[in-house]
């Protein structure tokens, strides 16, 4: 019988592990045939539902260790009261629960080296699917401005590929075994993440890789560590306004394209002025661009009318025109101290895993100032990987304060 049970035990643990990784590709925006989209977002719900049973105590637990998480959850929630589209809003909460409930899930069943390991194979899968069906059917997979692969629009692609690169690159380093298939890997992302030729991505991949000297900085002595970060903070920095100030030069001039922010300009412009007017709390979850406010913006800008909407191409203007400064403010904790325990955990433990956890929340920064699903999106992978690394990052964090009591409470 208790061979049976162990039996039982190993087949749910690789179903978990099997749907998890079917639930993280299948919230990447993948371009897939219809119906399968709508048929994938019906079934996420109780697949999800279903995960969360399994570890619901424990999960109940980890889900209430980062407070400014809840709270921004919360104003979510409540903001069905304010909102001018409760259909909408309603249908995003939904959505907003599941990936919050996915991300604690994620969490909770797997630690943070075993979070990146899953990571790193969804990714991987990504990329190798992306190439083959490119080079198998071109019309498909390559657009007018660049590479799609299997997503949606290019600059999904070049996003997923950042991470891949980045991912692939931190195990390279660390990885004393089958070290050429790391870079075999990094090689392979970093190559889609070219040919897809979106501005943004590139500027993610060169900074997350500028900073991936800080963790061999992390790793010296404290005095050689403080000359060699103040060092490292002016070298990163010079790099990045050189690549910043002549960007259009290197997008024009040599991946021959023009600077796509330029047109986001206006739409920033006109929804910043139709934000403040109800700047407090916002016109509920993703409910702008149903409002006259967004319609003013669409109408008056190159999108043009909409009637399956638009976004802002900005995680951070999404956040303020959904939830106000509110949304913003409670958004900012949250990111803010997850940010210090990182640094903090980083500096004690010197772990890898815990640094890939700090480039991963630069990259989202990063990338959300070109694309809204890097901000507790209701339909992101994206979004059930930040509340993941808030929520180890918290529980390290409590594992870490009661060691820190122990020792002087000994003393």
């Amino acid at each position: 019988m208790q061979i049976n049970n162990k039996l039982i035990n190993r087949w749910v643990r690789n179903l978990e592990f099997v749907f998890t990784i079917i639930c993280l590709l299948s919230f990447l925006d993948l371009r897939l045939p219809s119906p399968a989209p709508i048929l994938i977002n019906a079934l996420s719900y109780p697949v999800v539902a279903t995960l969360v049973v399994l570890r619901w105590k424990r999960l109940a637990y980890v889900a209430t260790r980062d407070i400014p998480l809840l709270l921004y959850i919360g104003i979510a929630l409540f903001s069905i009261l304010w909102t001018g589209d409760q259909l909408r809003t309603l249908d995003s909460i939904r959505g907003l629960l599941r990936m919050f409930l996915f991300g604690a899930y994620i969490a909770t069943r797997y630690s943070i080296k075993e979070q990146i390991k899953l990571l790193t194979l969804v990714f991987s899968i990504t990329a190798i699917f992306s190439l083959v069906v490119t080079l198998a059917i071109p019309s498909y997979g390559i657009g007018l401005n660049g590479w799609m692969g299997i997503f949606a629009y290019k600059n999904y692609m070049g996003n997923a590929m950042s991470l891949t690169t980045l991912l692939f690159l931190l195990a390279a380093f660390t990885k004393r075994r089958r070290n050429w298939l790391a870079w075999m890997g990094f090689s392979l992302s970093m190559t889609l993440n070219l040919l897809s030729r979106s501005a943004s991505s590139l500027v993610n991949i060169l900074t997350l890789i500028s900073l991936t000297s800080l963790y061999q900085l992390i790793k010296q002595n404290y005095k050689l560590r403080v000359i060699i970060f103040g060092a490292l903070c002016i070298l990163v920095a010079s790099i990045n306004l050189l690549i910043l100030n002549n960007l259009q030069i290197i997008l024009v001039d040599i991946l021959g394209k023009s600077l796509e922010l330029n047109g986001r300009t206006p739409i920033w412009t006109l929804a910043i002025d139709k934000g403040l007017e109800k700047p407090w709390l916002g016109y509920g979850l993703n409910a702008f661009w149903s409002s006259d406010a967004g319609l003013y913006v669409m109408l008056h800008t190159w999108s043009g009318f909409r009637e399956e909407g638009f976004n802002s191409h900005n995680s951070f203007l999404e956040l303020f025109l959904n939830l106000g400064f509110l949304g913003i403010l409670v958004y900012g904790i949250t990111l803010i101290t997850t940010f210090i325990k990182t640094l903090i955990l980083l500096i004690t433990t010197k772990k890898i895993e815990i640094f890939t956890f700090l480039e991963l929340l630069v990259f989202m920064c990063i990338a959300g100032w070109s694309d809204t699903n890097f901000i507790m999106s209701a339909a992101s992978s994206y979004c059930c990987i930040y509340v993941s690394i808030v929520l180890s990052i918290a529980m390290e964090w409590e594992k870490f304060s009661k060691e820190l009591y122990s020792k002087k409470f000994l003393t």
